[in-house]
C-alpha cells in the first residue's frame, strides 16, 4: 500500500502544471486590459498603443501620499513626449470624490489617462503583481515591459521614459 501511495504522489506531482508567478517582470509581455478613461470619456485598451506608443503604466491610490507626488512628473512626461508616450493611471481604490477633492486642494490638473473602472481590475493588479502604491511599468511599442518599480522615483521615471521614446 505504501508503494502505491508513493507512486501515486510521484505521478501526480510530476505531471502537475507548474503554476507560474503572476508578477510580470522586465522582459515579459504586458497583460492587456480595458478601462474607462475619464479624461477622454471612452474605453481604451492597453493593446491599442502597441506599435504606436510607449506606455507609462501607473497603479495608484487616493490614500497614497507618495502617489500624489508622482502626478506632476507623469503629467510633464505626457506633455513632453505625447506623440511617443501614453501615460495611463489606474486607481486601485474607488474613492473618486475624495481624489478630486484632494487634487483640487493641491492644484493638480492630471490630464493623463485616468481609469477608475477597469474590467477585471483585481485580476489586472494581480497579473502585474501590484500590492503597493505607486507601482510603475514602462512598456515599449512591442508590448514588452522594459522597466518596473515601486515608489516615487522621479529621476528613474524620467530617465527610463526618455530612453524608451528616443529609440
Amino acid at each position: 500500500m505504501k508503494n502505491k501511495i508513493i507512486l501515486f504522489l510521484m505521478f501526480t506531482f510530476s505531471f502537475s502544471p507548474i503554476v507560474k508567478s503572476q508578477n510580470l517582470e522586465v522582459g515579459d509581455k504586458a497583460v492587456d486590459f480595458r478601462g474607462y478613461d475619464v479624461k477622454t470619456k471612452r474605453y481604451i485598451r492597453l493593446s491599442q498603443f502597441k506599435k504606436k506608443k510607449n506606455v507609462l503604466l501607473n497603479f495608484t491610490a487616493t490614500y497614497c501620499g507618495s502617489c500624489w507626488k508622482t502626478y506632476p512628473h507623469m503629467q510633464e512626461l505626457q506633455k513632453k513626449y505625447g506623440s511617443k508616450l501614453k501615460v495611463i493611471s489606474i486607481h486601485g481604490d474607488e474613492k473618486k470624490a475624495k481624489w478630486y477633492e484632494i487634487a483640487k486642494r493641491l492644484k493638480i490638473d492630471f490630464k493623463c489617462a485616468t481609469m477608475w473602472k477597469v474590467e477585471g481590475k483585481e485580476k489586472v493588479k494581480k497579473a502585474y503583481g501590484v500590492d503597493k502604491y505607486p507601482s510603475f511599468f514602462v512598456i515599449n511599442k512591442n508590448g514588452v515591459i522594459i522597466d518596473k518599480w515601486v515608489g516615487n522615483q522621479e529621476k528613474r521615471m524620467k530617465t527610463v521614459v526618455k530612453k524608451a521614446v528616443v529609440r
